[in-house]
């Protein structure tokens, strides 16, 4: 289990995060939602382990977030870290090595989620020459290669095409069914956090506004807890 309790952040004179509990269990998919400057990014580094709390506590499986722990956790975070000046492959090959991924569980990995993706054309070529689209395979791909038991999205499908969105929801969805990883996503897209998350929670300045199973949910609570705590949606 993945635990944020009593999580309080601070930069300089202001809280992005503020007395937040959370938890999520393995095999879960959270979407986590809230207006630009709520917390969501903050949130997602502090649960990475790349953040310290300035109050509370993040822990996995009962222990506080350590440097063994990080390998256990994979970010997709805003930038792509990914080397420009290195091809897809080779971006790759140096995460694994980071992460003490044996070299032909690298090769296995890579073969695997280049197919999903979609991406087996492009692994020779450096990253700077790629679209947006593929940028963000290469980099869900780097997120995935040391297989996490935590996987943590900040924001997947923005700025995509259609097929670039479909073959990351493959992937999503293949995580989901093997009910093996702990899924946490940031999305502005309220469909899409219905569509693929079996609990949904709201961020509002910095604090968790709302929470709820998909199931006991709708469009209209998550649309009114904006209204009432975010000043609109998302």
């Amino acid at each position: 289990m993945l635990e944020a309790i009593g999580v309080s952040r601070r930069y300089g004179w202001r809280w992005a995060l503020k007395d937040l509990n959370l938890s999520v269990s393995p095999g879960e998919t959270l979407a986590l939602l809230g207006k630009n400057g709520s917390g969501k990014t903050t949130l997602l580094k502090t649960l990475a382990g790349l953040l310290k709390p300035t109050q509370g506590a993040v822990r996995l499986s009962g222990q506080p977030i350590s440097r063994e722990a990080k390998g256990r956790i994979g970010l997709l975070s805003h930038e792509p870290m990914l080397y420009e000046g290195l091809t897809v492959r080779e971006n790759l090959e140096y995460f694994a090595r980071l992460f003490d991924v044996e070299r032909e569980e690298m090769l296995t990995r890579v073969d695997l989620l280049a197919g999903t993706l979609e991406i087996e054309e492009r692994l020779d070529e450096p990253v700077r020459v790629l679209s947006q689209g593929f940028r963000q395979r290469a980099a869900f791909m780097r997120t995935l290669l040391h297989t996490p038991e935590v996987v943590l999205l900040d924001e997947p499908f923005s700025g995509l095409d259609t097929n670039a969105v479909q073959r990351l929801e493959s992937v999503i969805d293949l995580m989901r069914d093997l009910r093996e990883y702990i899924v946490v996503f940031t999305t502005h897209d309220l469909s899409k956090a219905f569509e693929m998350a079996e609990r949904i929670a709201v961020l509002a300045g910095g604090r968790l506004v709302y929470e709820e199973d998909v199931e006991n949910s709708s469009e209209e609570d998550v649309s009114a807890a904006f209204d009432e705590y975010a000043g609109g949606s998302a």
